[in-house]
């Protein structure tokens, strides 16, 4: 299964779909909690990096049901508080909604937010994912994705309490059209100014689909000094161009990563760089754009993080497809967008778990430079697996003996697909547990980082 978000289909419901070359599109239970109390988790002075964190609920992990719907964790932000916000969609199996639930620092549900935790929001009678998600300076919270049968970018910001937030396009809620074809922010973040940039795909069903950015004023308008209308959308080649992730760089610019050439037989890891005003940045592998191959298989762009240097890592999958044996690949690059060889020799580093499907589909950065990718790990039941890497890309053999973990919540399909780094170390997992069985769940693991 791809994290590609398998919303390709006029239908958009194939939420169990393994990898191939037509459906490599973004993929798409408490009973973790007890296993690992069986077997006994580890004392505080015996925890050592990677165990699971006994203070965070479960022993360490914690699920979310939405009403008994199929539910699906996507992106996750972390507020000053300490509080952890999750996004996503609920209702799979019926009318998708974003899906946004809160929880406090222990893991439990926050009951200050929408009542229990957990609320929903419909833009239209189709189906609607929350894929990215960020906290205002002001504590509000803007979740963006894709709504109207994955036609347009959709937004929609949130008081502290959970309630729309009606100075926001008027009743909380905006959606933006690129093409007649199906248009998907898969990424999102604030700016030090307090504008809204998403990013995603344009035209995502058409045969030429770019990736595409849109910049937001304060009050849910598209903001005019970006683009000249406050949308701009890049090629990388002659197939669709996916965006799939992005980040803001210190200096304001704009880094979109995703697929370059989908459906193309070498697909390519894709990078974008724009400038504030949203034209292409030239002093990023001279014309703004950069693909980098890791083998002759397709190989596709996740996630990203800025370093405190500059330096852009990006995290995804390579050899990806059903018979080529997925693995994590990660590429870091130099700040006008050349790989940096102190990272693995030559840029690139690919990591196996499995003969199955491994894929990072997240990354981020700890304050001392060790590098966290996040993902799936084998198949026909994924697992959470998480790497760690030092700065230099090796294999940081201090967490769990060999740099890298699993863990399983059922015998479904359980992945990663946002991971972050709290400001006491500690790391926090969020994605999918028992997707294909009976219900999925929005599913948060923390785990201790020393």
């Amino acid at each position: 299964m791809g994290h590609r978000s398998l919303m390709r289909s006029s239908a958009g419901k194939e939420a169990i779909v393994k990898r191939s070359s037509a459906t490599l599109h973004r993929n798409l239970v408490a009973v973790v909690g007890a296993a690992a109390l069986s077997m006994g988790l580890p004392s505080p002075a015996r925890a050592a990096a990677g165990d699971l964190d006994a203070t965070f609920r479960s022993g360490g992990t914690v699920v979310t049901d939405f009403a008994g719907h199929i539910d699906i964790g996507y992106p996750m932000a972390l507020q000053p508080d300490g509080k952890i916000v999750v996004a996503g969609e609920s209702g799979l199996d019926g009318n998708p909604k974003f899906a946004l639930a809160r929880y406090n620092p222990d893991g439990s549900l926050d009951a200050t937010f929408g009542g229990d935790g957990r609320i929903t929001t419909d833009f239209t009678a189709n189906e609607e994912v929350a894929y990215g998600v960020a906290i205002q300076s002001d504590g509000k919270i803007v979740a963006a994705g894709t709504s109207g049968g994955y036609a347009k970018f959709a937004l929609a910001r949130y008081n502290p309490n959970g309630s729309l937030d009606t100075t926001f396009g008027g009743d909380g809620k905006v959606t933006t059209d690129f093409t007649p074809n199906a248009d998907y922010a898969y990424g999102m973040a604030i700016q030090a100014d307090g504008k809204i940039v998403a990013a995603g795909d344009a035209g995502a069903t058409n045969a030429d689909g770019k990736f595409a950015v849109a910049r937001y004023n304060t009050n849910g308008s598209l903001d005019t000094t970006f683009g000249g209308d406050g949308k701009v959308t890049t090629d990388l080649t002659s197939y669709p161009d996916d965006g799939l992730a992005m980040a803001i760089q210190a200096d304001q610019r704009i880094v979109v990563v995703g697929g370059a050439g989908f459906g193309a037989p070498n697909e390519k890891f894709g990078l974008v760089r724009y400038n504030p005003n949203g034209t292409l940045d030239t002093t990023f592998g001279g014309d703004g754009k950069v693909t980098t191959d890791f083998g002759p298989k397709p190989d596709v762009v996740f996630g990203v993080a800025i370093q405190s240097n500059g330096r852009i890592v990006a995290a995804g999958g390579s050899s990806l497809g059903p018979t080529n044996n997925p693995k994590f690949a990660l590429a870091r690059y130099r700040t006008n967008g050349s790989l940096d060889a102190t990272f693995g020799g030559d840029g690139k580093r690919t990591t196996d778990f499995t003969p199955g499907d491994d894929d990072a589909y997240s990354v981020a950065i700890q304050a001392n430079g060790k590098i966290v990718a996040a993902g799936q790990s084998g198949g026909p039941n994924p697992k959470f697996a998480l790497v760690r890497y030092n700065a230099n890309g090796i294999l940081d053999s201090t967490f769990r003996g060999d740099g890298k973990r699993t863990t399983d919540f059922t015998n479904a399909y359980d992945s990663v697909y946002t991971v972050l780094i709290q400001p006491d170390g500690k790391i926090v997992a969020a994605g999918v547990a028992g997707l294909g069985g009976p219900n999925g769940n929005f599913a948060l693991v923390r785990y201790l980082a020393t």
